[in-house]
């Protein structure tokens, strides 16, 4: 199975079913967290929904479309890190991260992130990844620009959270070594 070393307990790993009871611990853990930023959550009303998100996960990557993985300490998910939207043409995709709350604060996730990114950019190739995020996620938009993200705008009417029409801010960073060629 596809994995990358963080640390002596944490890896990122390819998202397989047999993660499956683990990220749904995840999950539960996390519900209020995880709502207070995606509407998403709202949906998962059991581990049925784990099962189907890991499917479309792997039918995703064997479409060349995602590539989705989740962090693991201790053998154990802690977090989410993953591309979607990945635009071949265009040689770009979509980053999605998440810690559980435990584990915030460490600088973890800033590790993880950068790993991730070296191997979108070194192994898949991409140019540039994309990161749209609540512009109230304060510690998302300053992961993002620690990982020397830039701000490309803020989106107007980008979502709805709980109801509420939000804004989002546009991130992006483009791979450093076709900058320097």
């Amino acid at each position: 199975m596809f994995t990358l070393n963080v640390d002596k307990n944490t890896n990122i790993v390819f998202l397989h079913h047999s993660q499956q009871p683990s990220f749904y611990r995840l999950y539960i853990s996390n519900k209020i967290q995880l709502t207070q930023w995606h509407h998403w959550p709202k949906d998962c009303e059991n581990k049925n929904y784990f099962d189907t998100l890991i499917k479309n996960s792997l039918f995703e990557y064997a479409r060349g479309k995602a590539f989705q993985c989740g962090v693991s300490y201790k053998n154990e998910m802690i977090g989410y890190v993953g591309l979607t939207h990945i635009n071949n043409q265009l040689s770009k995709a979509e980053l999605g991260f998440f810690m559980s709350h435990e584990f915030q604060g460490r600088g973890l996730m800033a590790k993880v992130c950068q790993i991730f990114i070296d191997h979108a950019f070194t192994f898949l190739l991409l140019d540039k990844l994309e990161v749209s995020i609540p512009t109230d996620d304060i510690s998302s938009r300053k992961l993002c620009e620690s990982l020397d993200f830039q701000l490309e705008g803020l989106l107007q009417h980008a979502d709805t959270l709980n109801g509420i029409v939000i804004a989002h801010a546009r991130y992006g960073l483009t791979n450093p070594h076709i900058m320097s060629s």
